[in-house]
């Protein structure tokens, strides 16, 4: 014959099983979080704020006049921070030339001129883009006034792609 054992657990017993369980369900579900940030195929769930991701709110570069130049850097990554806005005051008309370089993930470098002044990227507003490269470069002829330079982040992973951009009128 079989024998059957009971068990009788206590309210408290049964309290510290219930967050012993509820721990190691956590714990489960930070390393689904982390394995798939990794892999790139999700956005961490602590993802560090950026404030410089719209034509709104580009950060300030200063100005740019014939004869000089202005290096941007900067980070993005394709998780928290795909895509970086920096302004520009271009004080007189101008051939401008844009370089940029990504050190670690391929970018694309787009040269924006909010032409409605409503702090919106609509289309018609990219003046010129390189796209999918480690490297970009382009010549454009340019009136005075305020530009914006996008880079985004094509690399499809959490990792920080370094960026220069390089603003010669």
């Amino acid at each position: 014959m079989e024998q059957v054992n009971t068990f009788i657990l206590s309210n408290s017993q049964l309290q510290t099983g219930t967050i012993v369980m509820n721990f190691f369900k956590s714990s489960l579900t930070l390393t689904l979080i982390g394995l798939l940030t990794c892999a790139g195929l999700a956005t961490p769930a602590l993802a560090t704020p950026d404030f410089d991701n719209s034509l709104s709110a580009a950060d300030d570069e200063g100005n740019v006049d014939n004869g000089q130049s202005r290096t941007i850097k900067g980070d993005v990554t394709t998780t928290d921070d795909a895509q970086d806005f920096r302004q520009f005051t271009l004080v007189r008309n101008s051939t401008v030339r844009f370089s940029g370089t990504s050190n670690g993930g391929a970018t694309d470098l787009l040269l924006v001129r909010d032409f409605n002044n409503n702090r919106v990227l609509d289309p018609g507003e990219i003046i010129a883009k390189s796209s999918g490269s480690f490297s970009h470069s382009f010549t454009r002829n340019l009136a005075s006034g305020k530009y914006v330079v996008v880079i985004r982040s094509r690399k499809f992973s959490a990792d920080i792609v370094p960026f220069n951009v390089t603003v010669k009128a």
